[in-house]
C-alpha cells in the first residue's frame, strides 16, 4: 500500500550450544524481575504467562555459566525472585549489543536506494512452492469467455506465456492488462521438442531456448533451457526421451507447454 514506511528488522538472539539463550523478550523479563522482585509480577509486566516466564527463566539459568536469578525467601512479601549481579551484567551487555544491532540495520536500510521498490523481488525469491518454474511478467492480454479466460503474460525475456484460468480468477486475483503477475509451471508439465518444424500441436506455448544443463538419471532426466534475459525453463522428461531426441548442452530446442498447465498468481 502507498505511503507505508518500510523498515529493515531482524530479531536479535544470543545462542549457546546451538540453543536460543537470550532474546529481547527474555531480557525484558529479567529487567522486570529486577524491578518487581517477583516472577509473577514480572511476567505480567512483560506480557507473558507465568508458565512461559517460568520456562524461559529455567532455560536461561540452565544455559548460563552462573545463575542470573536467585529465589529470595522470607520478608513481608513471603519471598520472590531477584536478579544476581551476573544477571544485571547480562542485561546490560545485551542492551548494548541490541543498540549496535539496530544501528547496523538502520545503516543497511539507508544504504539501499529505493528499498520499497525491491520488496516485490524479495517476496518472489522467498516464496515456497513446489513448481520448478516461476516467471514474473506483465499481463499483456486477457480474453474472457463465459466461464474461462485466457491470460497472456509477457516475460522479461520478451517471451509470452499463455494460461487458461477460470473467469472468476480474473477478478479474484485482480488481473488487468499492465499489471504484474506470476506464471507457475511444474517441470513435469513441460515437453521438449528439438524442432518447431512441422509440429502440429494443441499446446498454446512454444518457447525456444538453448540447453544449458542436462541431469540424467535412470528413469527421468532434467533439462534446463536458457530463454534469455536470465530466465530459464526446467523440464522433467524421461531418460529415453533425452536419448531419442539426442539432447545435448548447447542445442536449441523448444519448450512446449499447454495453457491449462500454467498457474497464474498475483501479489
Amino acid at each position: 500500500m502507498p505511503n507505508q514506511k518500510v523498515a529493515v528488522t531482524a530479531p536479535l538472539w544470543v545462542q549457546k550450544n546451538s540453543h536460543n539463550f537470550l532474546g529481547s523478550n527474555r531480557i525484558t523479563l529479567l529487567e522486570q524481575i529486577d524491578i518487581h522482585g517477583s516472577l509473577s509480577s514480572a511476567a505480567k509486566a512483560a506480557g507473558m504467562s507465568y508458565k512461559t516466564a517460568w520456562d524461559a527463566l529455567n532455560v536461561m539459568n540452565n544455559l548460563a555459566d552462573r545463575p542470573l536469578t536467585v529465589a529470595a525467601t522470607g520478608g513481608s512479601g513471603g519471598g520472590g525472585t531477584c536478579l544476581t549481579d551476573e544477571g544485571r551484567k547480562v542485561v546490560k551487555l545485551f542492551r548494548m549489543v541490541e543498540r549496535e544491532h539496530l544501528q547496523a540495520l538502520a545503516r543497511l536500510e539507508e544504504s539501499i536506494d529505493n528499498f520499497d521498490s525491491y520488496l516485490p523481488l524479495l517476496r518472489r525469491i522467498t516464496m515456497r512452492i513446489s513448481a520448478k518454474n516461476v516467471f514474473s511478467g506483465i499481463v499483456c492480454e486477457i480474453i474472457r469467455d463465459v466461464s474461462v479466460a485466457q491470460v497472456v503474460l509477457q516475460l522479461k525475456s520478451g517471451n509470452h506465456i499463455t494460461a487458461v484460468v477460470s473467469d472468476d480468477s480474473i477478478d479474484s486475483l485482480g488481473l488487468a492488462v499492465g499489471n504484474p503477475a506470476y506464471a507457475l509451471v511444474k517441470a513435469s508439465s513441460i515437453m521438449i521438442a528439438n524442432t518447431p518444424g512441422p509440429l502440429t500441436i494443441s499446446a498454446k506455448n512454444l518457447i525456444c531456448g538453448r540447453i544449458t544443463g542436462i541431469c540424467e538419471s535412470v528413469v527421468l532426466g532434467e533439462v534446463v533451457l536458457d530463454i534469455g534475459a536470465g530466465e530459464t525453463i526446467t523440464a522433467t522428461i524421461t531418460e529415453s526421451s533425452v536419448k531419442n531426441l539426442a539432447l545435448k548442452e548447447g542445442n536449441d530446442v523448444w519448450a512446449v507447454i499447454k495453457a491449462t498447465s500454467v498457474i497464474i498468481g498475483s501479489e
